[in-house]
């Protein structure tokens, strides 16, 4: 059983930047030059998706000005000269595009990785540099891979105990999902009764098809059955006579034909009492 790990949590006032900035400039000599070669971003890093127009700008400011502020690694234990990123993979990308070959660093051998990983997160949370997915797997590997609790990551970032465990949920979204949350397309609270479901790609095509927002979302997923919602294409010659139709009489034609049983109907909507007794006319004659 997992022993729950006290006096963990450094608070949202603490990031990596403030902790490890002031303790490591006392220690002068742990900073160096390190090739941008030597370096990989750390195992623990939360943060994957990287805005390209960002980091161009970031590349120009550094070819100007240089790197002001050093970034944070750990030695790879498992290769000589190698290093992770703790802090600052956004400068280390950056240096790459302005084809900088050394970067300033102050190396940080002395924190543990459990202790890493959750700095790392925290500043990362605290910056809002994280999608949802991201924060999700961050928490979700602070559990898994340090024994972490959901009261301990609760303190540690400064946000609830409900709120840890409804985002670490959202990893249970399908593929699909997922995409649509990250493009933001859908947000989170209209994913939320889709997390876990089997049939949730197919809800997924009715909601975008219907503009469907949170409330209504959620009376979808109750009434159950998604066959009853089942979207059903048109092909390009239904497609056709509609406008055909709709051209000539100036009325919105909706034709549905199912051709497995070669049968359908066919609805013409009127907006007044004028349009529907033009239609009752013409059928007469």
């Amino acid at each position: 059983m997992k022993q729950k790990k006290n006096n963990r949590a450094i608070g949202l006032g603490s990031g990596l930047s403030s902790l490890l900035g002031a303790e490591a400039e006392k220690k002068s000599e742990n900073f160096r030059m390190v090739p941008i070669e030597f370096i990989k971003p750390g195992p623990w890093q939360p943060r994957k998706d990287f805005d390209k127009k960002d980091l161009e700008a970031l590349s120009t400011s550094i070819s100007r000005q240089g790197i002001i502020q050093p970034i944070v690694l750990k030695s790879n234990k498992n290769q000589k000269n190698q290093y992770f990123i703790i802090a600052g993979e956004r400068r280390w990308r950056a240096c790459q595009l302005a084809k900088i070959h050394e970067i300033p660093a102050f190396i940080r051998d002395d924190i543990k990785d459990d202790r890493v990983a959750e700095l790392s997160l925290v500043e990362n949370i605290q910056r809002s540099e994280l999608n949802p997915i991201e924060e999700a797997e961050g928490y979700h590997s602070l559990i898994n891979k340090y024994n972490y609790t959901q009261e301990d990551i609760s303190k540690a970032v400064g946000k609830s105990r409900s709120y840890i465990a409804n985002i670490i949920r959202l990893l249970l979204l399908s593929d699909m999902a997922k995409e649509l949350l990250l493009k933001k397309k859908l947000s989170i609270g209209q994913l939320r009764p889709l997390i876990g479901h089997k049939d949730a790609d197919q809800y997924l095509q009715i909601i975008l098809k219907n503009k469907m927002n949170s409330r209504d979302i959620e009376k979808l997923i109750k009434k159950g059955n998604v066959k009853k919602h089942k979207i059903k294409t048109k092909s390009a010659d239904i497609t056709n006579l509609e406008k055909e139709l709709s051209d000539i009489t100036g009325l919105k034609i909706d034709i549905n034909f199912d051709s497995s049983n070669q049968k359908g109907n066919l609805n013409i909507k009127c907006k007044n009492l004028s349009e529907f007794n033009y239609v009752i006319e013409k059928i007469k004659t």
